[in-house]
């Protein structure tokens, strides 16, 4: 992905340099007292890993075709975020912002039996695509004397749109359904059992980079779990892991 690896390169480069803290001083004579008030912009990417028990039902159709058990896919943020360093040590951070989770789910591989021909080998795919609102609140703690930061927080995503669709595909050279085509879109309901909201921890480490006075540059790694189910009917949980940065002004 190009926004994972560039926030990876900037991440890596952080590591080398080496922060002068936020006490800057231009000079002996001219003081200048580190902002313990921060203000910023946050955006991130990544990678998700998706479980579920999530039992496919065509629309206006009881029985289900399928169920998917594991999927994957990504995740991308954009947020504003402020900071109050309550110790030299020791932080509170808020972020308010919005995120989109796309996911591609696999069943289990059927076959059908033909008349003169060989089976008829098939697959669902189910993608899903999330739009959530995204308030957290976390405490930071820096690693000693370095620029290193270690946090742990809670998120609490609402959802504001959600969508799905569901094909079957033909597998194997030549094989096709009746119409001579190797994929069929399935009706569906929509994704209206989205749960409104979903609660995921988290735990990051970051390195602040002093860009100049009072201006703060993170690149960070993120891990979030989310504790409940992204669906309101069915089980469906997620492992994010993400690269991300933020540029933060003093006050």
């Amino acid at each position: 992905m190009k926004w994972g690896s560039i926030l990876l390169v900037v991440f890596l480069l952080a590591i080398e340099l080496r922060g002068q803290g936020y006490a800057w001083q231009p000079s002996p004579r001219r003081p200048y007292t580190a902002p313990t008030t921060f203000y910023g912009l946050e955006v991130g990417t990544g990678y998700t890993q998706h479980w579920g028990d999530l039992p496919y039902l065509e629309k206006d159709i009881v029985t289900p075709c399928c169920s998917y058990e594991r999927g994957s896919g990504s995740v991308l943020r954009l947020g504003l975020v402020a900071e109050r360093w309550i110790t030299p040590n020791r932080a509170i951070a808020l972020r308010l912002g919005v995120q989109q989770h796309a996911a591609e789910f696999a069943s289990s591989t059927t076959s059908l039996a033909r008349r003169n021909q060989e089976p008829l080998v098939t697959q669902y795919h189910l993608e899903t695509r999330t739009t959530q609102l995204q308030l957290s609140a976390e405490v930071r703690q820096r690693i000693g004397a370095s620029m290193a930061v270690i946090s742990a927080g809670l998120r609490g995503n609402v959802a504001v749109r959600a969508t799905m669709t569901n094909r079957e595909v033909a597998l194997g050279q030549g094989s096709t359904f009746l119409d001579g085509t190797r994929e069929q879109s399935l009706p569906t309901t929509g994704l209206d059992d989205a749960a409104m909201l979903v609660v995921e921890p988290y735990l990051c480490v970051g390195y602040d980079v002093p860009l100049s006075f009072g201006i703060i540059l993170e690149p960070y790694l993120q891990a979030g779990y989310s504790v409940t189910s992204v669906s309101s009917l069915y089980s469906w949980r997620y492992l994010d892991v993400s690269l991300g940065v933020r540029l933060m002004r003093g006050r």
